[in-house]
């Protein structure tokens, strides 16, 4: 048994998550027992889809959806999904969800918009479900007295869309301390370009009345504030307050409050970067560095770690961080969801009551459908990969002129501080009327290891030789992309290989031609992956069927050092058509995010049986009655349904042959037909008996030809 802080980690269930982490390194078998957790870092695998949340679901949509918030709660679209522990009885134990802007059944069909009259800003679920593995199942969502089915806007809002007034109020954050629940909220002043807003305060709204009804405390924070947006976690007596400036592009920061203090605003303390600074929010100092939005922060008690998840807008992805220490000590970020997978993703809520061993489960939105879904990842113990660039978004540059880690290589530049970044509030900018003008910094690499560069720019209208990439140790180009004009900030990417190199130089630069300029901010340079995933076969790799027997396919497993479980992306090539004979071959592929395909594996699967099927045989006589016997004399006939069982058209003849008592032939008949494979049809055929049959026997089944009387299917035979 190996111990963690007191936190229990059996041998086998490390045994397990360690099979699926693979490639990534983990620390587990090598922790002394007791050890501090802050000995080791988590990383998590890829979330998978585990069920709707909101709406309805779409056409060819298979996970589940519990909820039918369409038909139930006229909730047809939303987002966010905050979700807190709002048990105020300890005997009926409850989770509140809040939603953001929704629509009812008058929703436009993308993202946020819908009537008028169906628009609320805000939502409230109730939810008592504890197995999350199925969905998340309401118990209920607070409901408009006055309209029957239809969810109400808890926290009212003027839905003033001029652009300057009270446009929406957005809940960000909810916490319950004693029998009160609190929603910390921004109240939307204008919806700026992507991933940019404007608040003209955000408060602290309460309930007394289980969510019923809701009070605007008069406890604010200004437009301008780090702490438009938040995240609540209780620890201590005291209400932690995770802080974003309003939009996705800022660092977060932390304050605090005792849990009875919670409507006093001048009893918050700011961290400082050292200590508690009392009513001073100037004095917050960044615990995050940007970009961070839509914060969510849960305390786990298997690995004694706080967990963090948000949208990192830089990288398209939602990501997790861990940390032994609310205040510091946050290790770097593992992707958990990527918008490569999941367009238009944004949020990343922890569910509160799943945070005792290594599921991560969490709520994440997705613009394009406009609705919430539940997604779990796993928790590894493991070291997430490091951004190898130092000082990446200049947040460090205190001065105006570039300084070390980084240098003007040549021509012209300078450091923004202030409103002209990408994320945080610095950039580096290069301007000049002529030559060549570049920032570069050198970082350390592995040799021979591919490596992934990314950095964004924004240009002048008339850049039309901007170079972004990486220079070896000898001055040599390893990868570059050329780049002109770009009116907003761009994401560059290069890849390329080490080689030889112990160190590279990573640049961006412009020739100019007359008055020329480029912004540059955050760069991030990772080790790519280049282990493929491993694909296990589950079942046989050979298995035996009988014609018309049905097939359960077992399927296959996969995982990967960096995606983790990875078995919901295998696609199988090929079919089994247990209606005809023959071999089948499935084939397993999957491919991790770094388009590392892992080695297929395949099942072979026989269906035997005879070629062809004879049945629902009818014998008649001269008459044309049914028989079960043969008649002394007169005309025979049967008829047959005849299946062609083979995988291929096949001309085949319905053999009615009259063999005496001692076996020997004494009559025969024949009908030829061509039959497609799968295909049934009817035979007919027969003759005239000779008079004298005693013991004569008269047998039906598929032949090659007339010549060749060995029968190709099952026979049927009249005494």
């Amino acid at each position: 048994m190996i111990r963690i802080n007191r936190k229990a980690i059996g041998t086998s269930m490390l045994a397990a998550a360690l099979m699926v982490s693979m490639a990534l390194p983990s620390f587990a078998e090598g922790l002394p027992q007791n050890s501090d957790s802050s000995a080791f870092e988590l990383t998590a695998s890829k979330a998978v889809k585990i069920a709707r949340v909101t709406g309805a679901s779409r056409e060819g949509e298979t996970v589940p959806n519990p909820n039918q918030t369409r038909a139930n709660y006229a909730l047809a679209a939303t987002d966010l999904g905050i979700m807190w522990d709002a048990t105020t009885d300890s005997s009926h134990k409850k989770v509140m969800v809040a939603f953001g802007d929704s629509y009812d059944n008058g929703w436009g069909g993308f993202g946020g918009g819908g009537s008028a009259e169906g628009w609320r800003s805000n939502l409230l679920a109730v939810s008592e479900d504890a197995e999350l593995s199925d969905g998340l199942t309401f118990t209920s969502m607070i409901m408009d007295e006055n309209k029957a089915g239809y969810a109400k806007e808890i926290i009212s809002s003027a839905h003033n869309t001029s652009g300057s007034g009270d446009f929406t109020a957005i809940p960000t954050a909810g916490i319950t301390a004693g029998a009160r629940h609190y929603i910390h909220y921004m109240q939307i002043k204008n919806w700026g370009a992507n991933g940019r807003w404007n608040t003209n305060f955000s408060e602290i709204a309460y309930s007394d009345d289980e969510g019923q009804h809701w009070t605007k405390s008069g406890v604010k924070w200004d437009g301008s504030s780090k702490f438009a947006q938040a995240a609540y976690v209780k620890d201590g007596g005291y209400i932690y307050m995770f802080g974003t400036p309003a939009g996705r592009f800022d660092s977060a920061y932390l304050a605090r409050v005792a849990e009875a203090d919670m409507l006093h605003k001048d009893h918050y303390e700011y961290w400082n970067g050292s200590g508690w600074s009392v009513n001073n929010e100037a004095a917050a100092a960044a615990v995050v560095d940007a970009p961070v939005s839509e914060l969510s922060v849960v305390y786990n008690s298997y690995y004694d770690k706080w967990i963090m998840t948000y949208l990192n807008e830089n990288r398209y992805a939602i990501v997790m961080r861990s940390s032994s220490s609310l205040t510091s000590g946050w290790s770097d970020e593992s992707e958990i969801v990527t918008g490569a997978e999941f367009p238009g993703l944004y949020g990343g809520f922890i569910h509160p009551w799943t945070n005792s061993g290594n599921d991560l489960y969490f709520l994440m939105s997705e613009w394009g459908p406009y609705n919430v879904f539940l997604m779990r990842a796993k928790l590894d113990i493991g070291t997430p990969l490091h951004n190898l660039v130092a000082d990446p978004s200049f947040e460090k540059q205190a001065a105006e002129t570039i300084s070390a880690p980084w240098t003007l290589e040549e021509g012209k530049g300078g450091v923004d501080h202030g409103m002209l970044s990408r994320a945080g509030s610095s950039n580096v900018w290069l301007r000049n009327t002529t030559g060549w003008n570049a920032i570069t910094q050198t970082v350390p690499v592995e040799a021979n290891t591919e490596y992934s560069l990314t950095g964004f720019v924004k240009t002048s209208q008339n850049n039309n030789a901007g170079y972004f990439g990486v220079r070896g140790a000898a001055g040599n180009i390893l990868k570059e992309t050329k780049f002109e004009r770009y009116d907003n900030y761009t994401k560059l990417n290069v890849r390329f290989n080490s080689g030889s190199n112990s160190e590279v130089k990573i640049f961006t630069g412009m020739h100019a031609s007359g008055d020329t300029w480029v912004q540059i901010d955050d760069y991030m340079l990772l080790p790519v992956d280049t282990n493929p995933p491993v694909i296990t076969l589950l079942g046989d790799a050979e298995v035996e069927l009988p014609l018309g027997a049905s097939f359960t396919d077992a399927g296959a497993a996969a995982a990967d050092g960096r995606d983790g479980d990875l078995s919901h992306k295998i696609i199988v090539e090929g079919s089994v058509n247990t209606g005809i004979v023959g071999t089948y071959t499935l084939t397993y592929k999957v491919s991790d995010s770094d388009g590392n395909a892992a080695v297929p594996v395949t099942r072979t699967v026989q269906v035997t049986g005879a070629a062809y099927t004879v049945s629902s045989v009818l014998f008649k006589d001269t008459d044309g009655g049914a028989i079960t016997k043969l008649p002394k004399k007169g005309f025979v006939t049967a008829s047959a349904n005849v299946r062609n069982n083979t995988g291929a058209a096949k001309t085949v003849t319905l053999v009615a042959a009259l063999y005496n008592k001692k076996g020997e032939l004494e009559n025969i008949s024949g009908i030829t037909k061509l039959l497609v494979s799968g295909a049934e049809e009817t035979f007919t055929g027969g003759f005239k008996l000779p008079g004298n049959n005693s013991g004569y026997t008269m047998k039906v089944f598929i032949a090659d030809s007339l010549n060749d009387l060995k029968p190709v299917s099952n026979t049927v035979e009249l005494n």
